[in-house]
């Protein structure tokens, strides 16, 4: 009985951490095209026209420190927390990648950029911890620059949260393997003392 205790507490220590490490979660932001800037044509090129609704997704990890990229390399924007674009409407190209969300005044500003755009969103009247399904965002906006260097731009009104997700897209491997690996031994040791 004493040895299966320990291989429970066995399992237990080495999945857990595994999981712990999965603390991000994922902010979804729709709202109104307002007013664009298509000199880079992204704009026209994404089928993108004032009054559609756009939604963007962006994965929030407040264990991060945030960070800014760019052709000097990656430096932490300490005092922030790590923020992505997850998913975006324009596809062309950053000059930079900043993944970052930070305090401002009563509330917040994020700069943060995925493969193909970068946003920028902020709200001043509330914090991050209180925002909740429904809850309003005070300005977004969506640009990116094409192979020529030419800048486009979305800017979106009445800008909601529309989900809130805690669960990762996808689990862990490592922490599945260890889940079997635990549980092949707690197999091993309730068969060879199970008489």
């Amino acid at each position: 009985m004493r040895n299966i205790f320990a291989a429970f507490i066995l399992l237990f220590i080495l999945v857990v951490p595994g999981m712990a490490n999965a603390s991000s979660y994922y902010l979804t932001l729709s709202g109104t095209v307002g007013s664009v800037e298509d000199g880079g044509g992204l704009v026209s090129a994404a089928g993108i026209s004032i009054g559609d609704t756009l939604s963007y997704v962006v994965k929030i990890d407040t264990d991060q420190t945030g960070s800014v990229t760019a052709s000097w390399g990656t430096q932490d924007k300490y005092g922030t927390i790590y923020s992505s674009l997850y998913s975006g409407v324009l596809s062309g190209m950053n000059t930079q990648s900043d993944n970052y969300l930070q305090t401002y005044w009563e509330g917040f500003y994020s700069r943060t950029s995925g493969d193909d755009s970068t946003i920028e969103f902020q709200n001043w009247t509330s914090d991050l911890a209180s925002l909740t399904v429904g809850s309003s965002i005070s300005t977004l906006n969506e640009f990116a620059y094409n192979s020529n260097y030419g800048f486009s731009k979305v800017v979106l009104d009445g800008v909601t949260v529309t989900s809130i997700s805690e669960t990762a897209p996808t689990p862990i491997p490592g922490a599945g393997l260890m889940m079997l690996g635990g549980l092949g031994v707690v197999g091993f040791v309730r068969r060879r003392f199970s008489s």
